[in-house]
């Protein structure tokens, strides 16, 4: 996760070879297992530290239909302390790959040598995954808006003024003005 890291697995571990549910009816069904332990290269913008689940895969009319739950770690930075940190939630995924290639079908499509890649799909899932704020721990406490520090790492002080605020002591310095109007 690292700028240091740059050890990691090929994206061509995410092509599954299909070929052999392309000679099948449809409604034949396999279900198969996806464990990659390592750091996984899936586009030129992404990078996940592991990859596991299972995927079934189902022969119908249109081609390929790919179904599961993968687990999914992958680096990010804590919208909160900006602190990165790896990130696991699990995806679902359910997508069409059309054989033959259909763009009215499906973005997706099972190539010439019988190859579904998986890496396109899980590119956007976890783009639309990225969109939403994500926390590195419940109790994160993020950033100082006095000093700028991580306040995870040390607690930020609170300056009492010679006002008394009493139980304002945490009132922002700058509304202190407005809980004197209050008391007058």
């Amino acid at each position: 996760m690292s700028a240091g890291t740059t050890s990691y697995l090929n994206s061509r571990l995410l092509k599954l070879q299909v070929g052999y549910l392309l000679t099948e009816g449809p409604g034949f069904s396999r279900e198969i297992p996806l464990q990659i332990p390592q750091r996984v290269h899936v586009a030129e913008d992404l990078y996940l530290e592991s990859l596991s689940g299972h995927l079934t895969l189902t022969r119908t009319k249109e081609g390929i239909l790919a179904q599961g739950t993968l687990q999914v770690q992958h680096g990010r930075e804590c919208d909160r302390c900006l602190e990165e940190f790896v990130h696991g939630f699990a995806l679902p995924v359910a997508e069409l790959y059309a054989s033959p290639a259909d763009p009215e079908k499906s973005v997706f499509s099972v190539d010439s040598s019988g190859d579904i890649d998986l890496a396109p799909l899980l590119r956007e899932e976890i783009i639309i995954e990225e969109g939403y704020r994500v926390i590195c721990h419940d109790l994160c406490r993020g950033i100082s808006s006095e000093s700028g520090s991580n306040l995870n790492d040390e607690p930020e002080t609170v300056e009492v003024d010679s006002h008394n605020l009493g139980s304002y002591a945490a009132i922002d310095p700058r509304l202190a003005i407005l809980k004197q109007l209050l008391d007058q």
